[in-house]
């Protein structure tokens, strides 16, 4: 079996997985994620391999999505997922504007631990500039949570897979153009 009948194996295995609607939206994320040239892996547990894939980049060493087929259970540890519909982490924090869903990511993300995982965190990956997301809220404040872990998102129609389509290039191009240290 070559490298692509493999990566095109591990898509089909997780998205068989899924509902038909989930089925939907998820397969041409995860076919376009191999596109830009990232490779689906699946997650080691302490049972062994999980019905779950990342999808990184050696070349870059970096993540960029993680797929689960679905939840049996209800959401647990402030988590946004529902029982039954796959769940999407991402991370697209080079993409400057995004709609709400992706917002909501963040803000969930900032507040599911009471705003303790936020700001900078001196990994050192960062040149220049930190890379991350910063929230505003209503009343002005603003909140940065650090871009080097990917973020939980709701549950995702089809109305939006261009738009991460383009967040996935977008994110790609900056770790390509050396946004991250290699």
């Amino acid at each position: 079996m070559t490298r692509a009948e493999k990566n095109q194996s591990l898509i089909n295995e997780c998205i068989s997985k899924m509902s038909d609607e989930d089925q939907s939206v998820y397969r041409p994320i995860a076919e376009y994620a191999l596109e830009l040239g990232f490779t689906p892996k699946p997650v080691k547990t302490a049972g062994g391999l999980s019905d779950e894939l990342t999808f990184t980049k050696s070349k870059i060493n970096r993540t960029l999505m993680r797929l689960r087929p679905s939840f049996s259970k209800p959401p647990v540890n402030n988590q946004i997922h529902q029982a039954g519909k796959a769940q999407m982490r991402l991370v697209f924090f080079a993409t400057p504007v995004y709609s709400e869903p992706f917002q909501f990511g963040v803000k969930h993300v900032i507040e599911a631990f009471g705003g303790k995982y936020t700001g900078c965190y001196g990994c050192g990956r960062c040149k220049g500039d930190l890379q991350g997301y910063t929230y505003f809220y209503p009343d002005g404040k603003k909140v940065f949570r650090c871009g080097g872990e990917l973020i939980e998102l709701p549950p995702i129609s089809a109305a939006y897979v261009d738009e991460i389509k383009a967040m996935m290039k977008v994110q790609n191009d900056f770790w390509m153009k050396g946004g991250a240290s290699q």
